[in-house]
């Protein structure tokens, strides 16, 4: 037997041997806006085919826990494996799903939009196409007819210039709100840099870890670039970390040494009370406020908080009944945040995407600068999780920097860009005299010129990175009205790579190669506290005739008679990619200047790093880089109107600036701020948040829905791939014991989730990993409606919509009901 078996093995093995050989491999970099620190695959191909993806070996070849010998030195330069997360290893599986776009398509005549029939044409006639319908809605429907949905789209800013027409709306939903406190209060407008941190400062310097909404084990900032591995490790050399979350997340169960559940929408009311309890028992950094905070926004704040103002001290008894935290557990986590200075206080993104999200935002910055945080060695400003490092030119590179020139034209933001349904569907109610147009502009978020006319939305133009193409599943903004919107567009256009629930609806469809491997970029992300620059060379030939996403706005933009001056860098009879790397040259040398001037140190020059594939900034310091240097320690002032950290927004208390443009005190746009800031406050005062536990909906709609992002997928990308599915992955709701006992739910039983805005089917996860009265449906479920309009893949963005709340934040949070589902023949296809 034993012999049969080893016979059996050695046949195994010669097979799989059989399988690599002739293969030869190469290095790219993930390009999949997860905001990490740019992953490394190695990669394996044969017959211009990928048989595998490895993890990358730079550092520390054939070793598998690097952390049994890493030294400070190797911890202090990232000297790490760049290992990439779950999705890297099957992205070879997704290049060659069935759901892949290959060639152009036009939709069928007479198909309804939504039912995916189309045809194959040409590139010219679909080039052709785009192009007429562009200058045929400018000249018969005005400037304004051109919209793009979703976040705004900075490769399309050129071609509107030269074509004279196009609208965008504003913002990139992940972090508007911080980019807006970032202006307000630090005196940095939207993405302008801010020096921010490096994980090794945290690891050697911080003394409380606090995680405040943030589950690093698993999202942006994950297992892919060691974020959470610093954590770990920190805490094995005694950092205490605290998780403060609804959720009991991985990292609360392996990285942390206190769980606080909270209320969501409810942070606010908690911060308040920590600032209580820093003025009441005199815990506060004297020194630090008097040098650095602006004294009349710090004094109103104090007035606030003690109940000067209003009669109501904000004390942790107060915070309780509304958070839910135990007054003894805030008294204590505020006593503990005073005296362990410095503090790594990471509120996540995810915090501030409710209604008056903004003002937990701010209160994160006023605690950290209260308490001596907001920089300097183990301190952070809780804003933008970016390595202090990185270059100006980030994943987003390509197109923000310009390939050409511009023309006169600059497309106005007339609505916040999750809004873009809103600015079409409401104009109804303007012309019919249901709604004035200020009440309009009010509520899409206007951030224009008010001299401006309304939009006359009737082309849809659309097509991005491709984790950012399928905006009715990842757009903050009810599904169904987004479709409504589309509807009444003459003509849509999407560039896409798979036909998704969004391809579904368009007229024409443009397909793309995959950033990663069948373009050529390089990925220059620092979102995980590291910063690398990594080559994304092209590994294979796209599939069809997919083409890489500049060679697409090229060619429309030489359709359009301005492809030249679109792109500098193109020319007519040479291979795209000869002139796309002098493009990327360009930009490899503008960091190279960049880092020269900001830091006095060289990087390998553009030849070097092409055939390295990698460099790792880190490797440039001997010792940890932590942020806002320049204003603790050489007097800088900030670039605020007071030279400090202002608590207390001017613009805000001016009722004479609301609905203008907003610049700053330089003239500066301040760009994620609408003329109108609706019901914001120059503090960041509590008030309960729209569809939050104190809404009069929650008598209807009792349970608060968090969506938040999975670790199988970016976005909605990688949700089609079967590798990612069955065991590995199960789309479920989360439900606590006993709301799901109340219902009459067991694990595993199909539910239903609604609300006013819609209604979705999924299997119910039951779990007490979750707090009573919340309930989890992760973000990025291709929409799939059956023949009622039921979505029957648990997608949580039918469910989200909110017309009543500032605009700033794009808002994933919302109340819901759930009930089982008792019709035997309906089934859920979301997991």
């Amino acid at each position: 037997m034993d012999e049969v078996k080893a016979q059996r093995i050695e046949k195994i093995k010669t097979l799989l041997l059989q399988k690599h050989v002739g293969e030869a491999f190469d290095y790219t970099g993930c390009y999949a806006n997860c905001g990490g620190s740019c992953c490394i695959f190695k990669v394996r191909i044969k017959d211009g085919k990928i048989t595998a993806i490895e993890p990358d070996d730079h550092y520390n070849v054939g070793v598998g826990r690097e952390d049994s010998f890493a030294s400070d030195a190797d911890l202090m330069k990232n000297r790490l494996q760049q290992r990439a997360c779950e999705v890297a290893w099957v992205w070879h599986k997704q290049l060659t799903l069935p759901e892949r776009v290959l060639y152009p398509l036009k939709r069928v005549d007479g198909a309804r939009r939504g039912e995916g029939r189309f045809e194959r044409i040409s590139w010219d006639e679909a080039l052709t196409i785009v192009a007429e319908k562009l200058k045929e809605a400018k000249e018969k429907y005005g400037p304004y007819s051109i919209i793009t949905p979703y976040f705004e789209n900075p490769h399309l800013d050129p071609i509107f210039s030269f074509l004279g027409a196009g609208v965008q709306g504003w913002g990139w939903c992940s972090m508007d709100a911080e980019r807006l406190v970032k202006h307000l209060m630090l005196g940095y407008p939207g993405w302008s840099r801010l020096e921010s941190y490096d994980m090794a400062d945290m690891l050697y310097n911080s003394k409380l870890i606090v995680l405040w909404g943030a589950d690093p084990s698993n999202t942006r900032y994950g297992p892919a670039h060691q974020f959470a591995y610093y954590i770990k490790i920190a805490r094995e050399r005694g950092t205490p970390v605290i998780c403060i979350d609804p959720r009991y997340t991985d990292t609360a169960a392996v990285l942390a040494d206190q769980w606080i559940p909270i209320k969501p929408g409810t942070d606010l009311a908690m911060m308040t009370a920590v600032a209580y309890v820093l003025f009441k028992e005199d815990l506060y950094d004297k020194e630090f406020v008097e040098k650095f905070v602006e004294p009349n926004g710090f004094k109103a704040w104090h007035d606030y908080v003690m109940g000067i103002e209003d009669g109501v001290p904000k004390t942790p008894q107060w915070a309780e009944e509304i958070c839910g935290v135990p007054a003894e557990t805030i008294e204590g986590f505020a006593r503990l945040y005073a005296r362990s200075k410095p503090t790594f206080l990471f509120k996540n993104w995810s915090v501030a995407r409710k209604s008056y999200g903004e003002n937990v935002a701010r209160a994160a910055v006023i605690l950290q600068s209260m308490t001596g945080n907001i920089g300097g060695p183990g301190g952070y400003n809780t804003l933008a999780p970016v390595s202090r490092v990185r270059p100006y030119l980030d994943n987003f590179t390509a197109g923000v920097l310009p390939l050409g020139i511009r023309g006169k034209y600059v497309a106005p933001r007339m609505y916040r860009s999750n809004k873009w349904a809103e600015a079409v569907l409401l104009l109804d109610y303007v012309k019919e005299g249901k709604l004035t147009t200020e009440e309009y502009r009010r509520i899409i978020g206007w951030r224009a010129d008010p001299n401006l006319p309304n939009p006359n939305p009737k082309v849809l133009l659309w097509g991005s990175y491709y984790m950012g193409t399928n905006f009715l599943v990842t757009g903050a903004n009810a599904t169904e009205r987004q479709i409504k919107a589309i509807e009444k567009m003459e003509f849509f256009v999407q560039i896409a790579s798979f036909m998704t629930p969004t391809a579904k609806y368009a007229d024409i469809i443009l397909p793309v190669a995959d950033q990663t491997f069948e373009d050529y970029m390089f990925q220059h992300d620092g979102y995980g506290g590291f910063s690398n620059i990594t080559l994304c060379p092209k590994i294979k030939d796209p599939p069809g005739e997919a083409k890489p996403l500049f060679w697409i706005y090229t060619k429309l933009a030489e359709k359009l008679g301005f492809g030249h001056l679109y792109n500098a860098f193109y020319r007519e009879n040479e291979d795209w990619f000869a002139g796309w790397e002098r493009y990327l040259q360009r930009c490899y040398n503008a960091s190279r200047e960049e880092i020269r001037r900001r830091f006095g140190k060289e990087i390998p020059e553009f030849e070097e790093f092409k055939k390295s594939r990698f460099f790792n900034y880190d490797e440039l310091f001997d010792k940890p880089l932590y942020g806002l240097q320049d204003h603790l320690e050489k007097g800088v002032p900030f670039p605020t109107k007071s030279g400090k950290i202002e608590f207390a927004s001017e613009i805000l208390m001016d009722e004479s600036q609301r609905g203008k443009v907003h610049l700053d005190h330089l003239g500066r746009l301040i760009d994620n701020l609408p003329n109108d800031w609706r019901g914001l406050e120059a503090l960041p005062k509590y008030k309960p948040i729209v569809r939050g536990f104190e809404d009069p909906m929650v008598k209807q709609y009792p349970l608060f829905m968090l969506t938040p992002h999975s670790r199988y997928r970016v976005h909605s990308f990688f949700w089609n791939n079967p590798w990612l599915r069955g065991d590995c992955y199960q789309h479920r709701l989360w439900i606590n014991v006993a709301d799901a006992k109340a219902r009459g739910i067991r694990d595993g039983d199909l539910i239903e989730v609604f609300n006013h805005v819609g209604r979705s089917r999924v299997r119910a996860y039951v779990t007490t990993r979750i707090m009573p009265g919340v309930v989890i449906l992760y973000h990025g479920a291709w929409y799939d409606p059956d023949e009622e309009g039921v979505d029957n893949a648990g997608c949580p963005a039918v469910l989200l919509h909110d017309n009543e709340s500032p605009p700033t934040p794009a808002l994933v949070t919302t109340l819901v009901q759930v009930k089982k589902c008792e019709k035997r023949s309906v089934e859920s296809r979301g997991g």
